[in-house]
Parts: C-alpha cells; sequence; structure tokens
C-alpha cells in the first residue's frame, strides 16, 4: 500500500490501515493497552489523532500492534 502523504492525516490514515486489517480503532486501543502498557482511554487516544498530537513512538508501535514496519528509504 503506497501513500502520499502531502494531504493525508494521521487519524485518516490510521483508520485506513485498521480497516485494511479488518479491525477497529477501539480494537486496536485494546491491543496496545494489552501489549504496551498505554492507556486504554478511546477518547484520549482518538483526540491525539485528532489534533495530530501523536508522538512518533506511539504511531511506531500502532504500526508494530498492526503487522506493519516503518521503513526510511532514500528517495531515488
Amino acid at each position: 500500500m503506497d501513500y502520499k502523504f502531502e494531504n493525508i492525516r494521521i487519524i485518516d490514515f490510521i483508520k485506513t490501515l485498521t480497516v485494511y486489517k479488518g479491525t477497529s480503532l477501539r480494537k486496536l486501543i485494546a491491543k496496545l493497552s494489552e501489549k504496551e502498557g498505554v492507556s486504554d482511554c478511546y477518547s484520549s487516544f482518538y483526540n491525539k489523532l485528532k489534533k495530530e498530537t501523536i508522538k512518533f513512538s506511539e504511531v511506531a508501535d500502532i504500526a508494530n500492534t498492526l503487522g506493519y514496519e516503518i521503513i526510511f528509504r532514500n528517495k531515488s
């Protein structure tokens, strides 16, 4: 799955990833809480996504939980 990141909001990107994996934000938060020990408060998590105040480490945890990896590659 390739994306152009110019205009996509993080909340829309994460929602797309969860749907693609056949899950929901609520289920993702429950898994994150179980695996990573993060808060299981849906509204807090949702607000971070909506306000785009989520930390990179949290995005990395989301990717890991959903079975993705984040890769930085030189442009050709």
